[in-house]
């Protein structure tokens, strides 16, 4: 997986949820958003030698959280 293409999903994830959430979307759209950003989480490298940005507590490229288990709370 290309990391700009890593970078680019997490924007366009990011957005469509804030649209659902302010619209208050009541159909399953927000859990597919949710289910999306953490498949892209998944396939993140988390590293990357084009863009070297810095990791601290969150991801850079993807967003995700190294410091809350969310994950495995549910």
């Amino acid at each position: 997986m290309n990391i700009d293409t890593i970078i680019e999903t997490r924007e366009r994830l990011d957005r469509d949820l804030r649209i659902a959430l302010a619209t208050m979307e009541k159909k399953s759209t927000i859990y597919n958003i949710r289910a999306a950003i953490i498949e892209n989480q998944n396939r993140c490298p988390h590293t990357s030698d084009k863009y070297n940005w810095a990791i601290i507590d969150h991801c850079p490229y993807c967003g995700k959280n190294f410091t809350s288990n969310a994950e495995e709370e549910e």
